[in-house]
């Protein structure tokens, strides 16, 4: 029964994405190809929703690539609570988006909007594989495609130069993280000679501590650019320029929780690398808060959301590292629904007023009271206001941090969440209750489009409750609260909000006298921290050259030993060529030329059969043979 619902789960969007991609008459029908896509992924939710309830715990594989001489290599797929919360997760956010989409997206053409649904349905596909693959090499494979998959929706809008640029930036750089998890992957397998998820498990530990350190590090390396941590992080806001249903389901449910979920699915191997753990968490707190940081300065609505992606994933890594690997889970249980919420949100209010900008908007509320109500929801969800989830996910892991000593890192991680709510409300308060006009006459979103909003809003609100049965379900125990900490992560954020509220609704304050103020920390903030002018130097000036350098040897050196080849080889076939005349007084001169030299060389010069068979035992008696016989006939005429 189990594997029956797993594969209702894993196949619809499989089938969705094939018919829409190999019939083009559905494929440039709006309502079939949109049809067939959300019936597919509802049809996987309610799957999931039954793999929930049951929470199974199963394994089954069949011989993918036999081998007689080494292990033969398996295709399955594996169960725990952890990839049933997952599955749940993918489903519920991909079904939500690609309903939402009907509305957003309604003004594309029927085959850019069956496009779209059909990367959709292979997105989804390509994810829900990733999460249930029960092998190394079958978690790579779909993390390729989920990569393949960010990348055409990224770019879907090709024709725009910003958005072609963005996606092979967000390919690139994830591409350079997953050559080191190839290479990682690799060691494991040479080293236990398995893929298999339940092998490895097994047999990794027996490793010696430096060489699965080592494969451990290049796998986080992947995870580092799928899930934008810091130095790796500067694909993602540039990804913003895809269209923002895209935004939600790649931030909330797919290719940049997917490093997080690598590290929780391999962590019975990294809990015996102490080292690569801490690495994990000060990778995460530091990228949490330069996120938070960056988001501050950002005036494009969808990337100060992109930013803060960064940041919460951030503080999932911190607590993966740190050894709370349910903990990461559990925030990233909540931050699907909340972030989705809040991208949808952004999006509705793009989709009426035509910018990005949070300048070019204001006093929205009395205009899209919905809007304005749910974004509100995902923003206090995301600050961690009680009683929204996201107060209850962002405080155990403030609460784990602490319990296990990692003081710097708490304290991060602590003024990290002072800058999520300032941030945030930054943009609240600005875009809807700003005393600016909107340049645009804004208005509500169609219903199809405000209701994956309400219900992701229900379950911003409302996903954080379960927090006992949830831990309970992935068999881990909640931490309990010291006296102060039951407070103060609470306090840090509401003192965030109060901030936002002095600086940009009442105006107490000047942001950009304090920008001035702190001019060299802005300076830093605007340059982004100098990451994307490193990496284009490096791209410009040392990529190109290798690139120069490996052009003129492949011109010069391979095509030049080749082509030299060539050219004497074509030089001497116009010399044999001039023999060829074409008169036959010149062939019969040749033949009788030919006929001269084999009897000379018959008679002259190759030895007789007598000469062959005469035994003479020194070589140079041999050479001389002829001259001596000839004398001796010469003397005995003579006598």
């Amino acid at each position: 029964m189990n594997s029956i619902l797993l594969f209702l789960v894993l196949i619809p969007p499989f089938v969705s994405f094939a018919l829409n991609g190999l019939i083009p008459s559905l494929r440039k029908s709006k309502k079939g190809a949109a049809g067939l896509s959300i019936f597919s992924i509802f049809v996987s939710t309610l799957a999931s929703v039954l793999l929930l309830v049951e929470k199974p715990e199963v394994e089954f594989l069949f011989e993918w690539i036999p081998s007689k001489t080494l292990s033969p290599i398996h295709f399955g797929f594996f169960l725990d609570p952890f990839a049933v919360v997952m599955l749940f997760v993918v489903a519920v956010v991909a079904l939500m988006v690609q309903v939402y989409s009907l509305g957003y997206m309604s003004e594309e053409t029927p085959s850019s909007f069956g496009r779209y649904y059909t990367f959709h349905s292979l997105f989804a596909f390509s994810m829900l594989g990733f999460v249930a693959s029960s092998s190394l090499l079958q978690i790579y494979i779909f993390w390729e495609l989920v990569g393949l998959c960010s990348y055409l929706l990224i770019g879907f809008w090709y024709h725009r130069p910003e958005a072609a640029r963005a996606a092979i930036k967000a390919f690139w750089v994830t591409r350079f993280g997953d050559v080191g998890f190839a290479i990682g992957m690799v060691l494991l397998w040479g080293a236990t000679g398995t893929f298999l998820l339940s092998e490895l498990f097994v047999k990794a530990p027996e490793l010696s501590n430096a060489y699965l350190s080592l494969c451990l590090l290049l796998i986080f390396f992947g995870a580092m650019g799928k899930s934008a941590q810091f130095p790796l992080h500067v694909w993602l806001p540039d990804a913003m320029e895809g269209p923002t249903p895209v935004s939600a389901l790649i931030h909330a449910a797919t290719m940049v929780v997917a490093g997080v979920y690598l590290v929780v699915r391999l962590f019975p191997l990294f809990q015996f690398t102490p080292e690569i753990l801490s690495f994990v968490m000060w990778i995460g707190s530091i990228t949490a808060l330069i996120g938070a940081s960056l988001a501050l300065i950002q005036e494009d609505i969808k990337r100060i959301l992109a930013y803060s992606t960064v940041s919460q994933i951030g503080y999932m890594m911190a607590a993966a590292g740190a050894g709370g690997k349910a903990l990461g889970l559990f925030h990233l249980f909540t931050h699907a629904f909340f972030k989705a919420l809040l991208f949808l949100a952004a999006g509705s209010i793009i989709h009426a007023l035509r910018t990005n900008n949070i300048w070019e908007m204001g006093k929205l509320a009395k205009k899209m009271p919905q809007t304005t109500i749910l974004f509100l929801t995902g923003a206090l969800a995301l600050s961690g206001i009680f009683p929204f989830s996201g107060y209850f996910s962002k405080d155990e892991i403030l609460i784990w941090m602490h319990n296990q000593g990692f003081t710097v890192p708490f304290f991060i991680l602590l003024f990290t969440a002072f800058l999520t709510a300032f941030y945030m409300f930054r943009v609240f308060f600005v875009v809807f209750m700003g005393d600016k006009e909107a340049k645009e006459h804004g208005h509500e979103s169609p219903w199809v489009m405000t209701l994956p909003m309400w219900i992701l809003g229900l379950l911003s609100l409302g996903a954080g409750f379960p927090k006992e049965t949830f831990f309970k379900f992935l068999e881990y125990d909640s931490e309990s609260y010291h006296s102060y900490l039951a407070y103060l992560p609470l306090t840090v954020s509401i003192f965030g909000i109060g901030t936002a509220w002095l600086f940009y609704h009442k105006k107490y304050f000047k942001p950009s006298r304090i920008a001035e103020t702190l001019s060299p920390i802005t300076h830093v903030l605007v340059k982004k921290l100098w990451l994307d002018d490193i990496y284009l130097w490096v791209y410009r000036r040392v990529l190109n050259g290798i690139s120069f350098l490996c052009g003129w040897f492949d011109r010069y050196i391979v095509d030049g030993l080749v082509n030299a080849i060539s050219w004497s080889i074509r030089q001497t076939s116009r010399g044999l060529r001039e023999i060829q005349t074409g008169r036959i007084q010149d062939y019969l001169y040749g033949i009788i030329a030919a006929i001269i030299l084999f009897i000379w060389l018959t008679l002259g010069v190759l030895p007789t059969r007598d000469r062959i068979n005469e035994k003479i035992e020194n070589p140079v008696d041999y050479i001389q043979a002829p001259l001596i016989k000839d004398s001796k006939r010469d003397k005995n005429k003579h006598d």
